[in-house]
């Protein structure tokens, strides 16, 4: 027999805790047809995918856990063997390029034609920077000075992503290389060192897991929950006191949020800000439903009322929008750089960004994104000093909503929503969890596709329809703490019509840019 929290109470923190001991003394008997909470099946188990992995730098034996991908055919709720993955059309995946020098040098895209490269970052010393990337596609790095001299140049190929420019080590020469170690300062020596140690992790994890190794060793797991993702159409599901607008506010009532800290912290007992305009029922149900399994992909019906999805709308009127800029590469280029980049047709949209403290509307967006999320939104927002005294930093972990428009013909081809972080920052900072808001349909194209999801029974990519009010939540990383490669994804272009949503990203375990 089965013991769950009684339905529509599947919160976080304490709330949790004290729903939980009251659910245990009363040990409800339920049966196996009954809907249970997704956070009693889940939150107190480790993920299933998580497999120990020992490995020896150097150091002496060591040990983590490392996720290795299920086979596909329990995608299927099938047995391990039955079905075989197919092979997706696009062939595209992540290239990182890696700075193993104590110089700054420029990364480049080379269109092989004879013609100049297009820039693609400025990478710092013991720094790296990367895109998405096609076989046979070649870069090549060269001095901030000079760009004639070409330092190392690649043509990529699958299955390796990341790539190195080592100046030090010379093979063969084990006399140079030591003449090489030698001239590094003490301060640059511990920094190469510790690159050299993250290709001997790094070689290990590919053979334990079959993929490479897009984080920096050491980085830690995930710092916040993970829904789980174990066959096509799984569902879980979760309650929210972050109910539906269904009408507006005066615009007076809606001015800028003016608390901070720890005064916006909304008690379990409080009434919901502006509760006179929302649904009269206590709780929203929130459904995620798998679309798939690797990488992590969930749609959320409703998670936006017509009322809501209408304010943001009227808010555009009075905003203006720029180009889309793309992200991942980690390398900040100039204005002049940027001019010189003809990559940037990769990202055709226009946007603009929607701060939290807008309005109490899009405050509660926020505050609905966290209990999907199943994270404290005092994360997604600065915070007071006494509040969550564990974090290193006050900051917080989510981005502003970035709302994007796209018009005939303009689409975001395949890119990853992660960047590398720098070597410098012990916590490797990068986006966790994208939230995609959904706030028109009826267009002709514009679907979210993610193009080499993990199937056995299509080499086409998932594509996702625009709907009204619709959310689709991926992750761009790991279990284990790897950045995921799968979670490439794109907006197809739009052949008739236009197409607007919103992007919420949240970042682990800190936010830094």
């Amino acid at each position: 027999m089965a013991m769950t929290l009684p339905p529509s109470r599947c919160f976080g923190g304490i709330q949790f805790l004290t729903i939980l001991l009251l659910s245990l003394l009363q040990a409800p008997i339920t049966t196996a047809r009954e809907q249970t909470c997704s956070a009693t099946e889940y939150d107190f188990s480790s993920d299933p995918a998580l497999h120990t992995m020992d490995f020896d730098i150097g150091y002496g034996p060591q040990e983590i856990l490392a996720y290795v991908q299920p086979d596909v055919s329990t995608f299927y709720q099938m047995e391990p063997g039955e079905r075989k993955p197919t092979t997706p059309k696009h062939n595209g995946w992540a290239a990182k390029f890696v700075n193993m020098s104590n110089k700054t040098v420029r990364l480049f895209w080379d269109p092989m034609n004879g013609g100049p490269g297009s820039i693609i970052a400025n990478i710092e010393p013991y720094s790296a920077a990367g895109t998405a990337s096609f076989p046979t596609h070649a870069f090549y790095m060269t001095p901030v000075e000079d760009e004639s001299v070409r330092l190392a140049s690649w043509a990529v190929s699958p299955p390796q992503s990341v790539y190195f420019y080592d100046p030090i080590t010379v093979e063969g020469d084990e006399e140079a290389t030591q003449r090489n170690l030698d001239s590094l300062s003490h301060e640059d020596f511990e920094l190469y060192q510790r690159h050299v140690d993250n290709r001997k992790f790094s070689k290990r994890y590919f053979e334990f897991t079959g993929r490479e190794y897009l984080s920096f060793y050491p980085r830690a797991r995930p710092s916040h929950k993970m829904w789980r993702a174990d066959y096509f159409g799984q569902e879980h599901w979760v309650t929210t006191k972050e109910t539906h607008f269904i009408t507006l506010p005066e615009e007076s009532e809606l001015g800028p949020v003016a608390e901070i800290g720890s005064r916006r912290v909304l008690k379990e007992s409080d009434p919901r800000i502006l509760q006179q305009y929302r649904s009269p029922e206590p709780f929203l149900n929130l459904t995620l439903k798998v679309l798939s399994c690797a990488p992590r992909a969930f749609e959320i019906d409703n998670f936006l009322s017509q009322t809501e999805v209408d304010h943001i709308m009227y808010l555009t009127t009075g905003m203006k929008l720029h180009r889309s800029t793309t992200a991942g590469s980690n390398g900040q280029l100039s204005e002049e750089d940027l001019g010189r980049d003809s990559t940037r047709n990769t990202r055709t949209s226009l946007n603009t960004w929607v701060y939290r403290e807008k309005d109490a509307i899009i405050d509660t967006i926020y505050r609905r994104s966290a209990d999907l999320l199943r994270i404290n939104e005092a994360l997604l927002r600065p915070r007071s000093k006494d509040e969550l005294p564990y974090m290193k930093s006050k900051r917080s972990l989510a981005e502003a909503l970035q709302l994007v428009h796209y018009d005939v013909g303009q689409e975001y081809t395949a890119h990853h929503d992660f960047g590398y972080a720098n070597i410098y920052n012990e916590d490797q900072p990068a986006r966790f969890a994208t939230l995609l808001l959904y706030l028109n349909e009826g267009m002709d194209g514009g679907e979210t596709q993610f193009p080499r999801w993990v199937n056995a029974h299509t080499r086409d990519g998932l594509d996702v329809v625009p709907k009204v009010g619709k959310a689709v939540l991926f992750y761009s990383q790991l279990p284990d703490g790897n950045m995921d490669d799968w979670s490439h994804h794109a907006a197809l272009p739009v052949r008739r019509g236009e197409k607007w949503l919103m992007n919420l990203w949240v970042w682990d375990p800190t936010y830094e840019t």
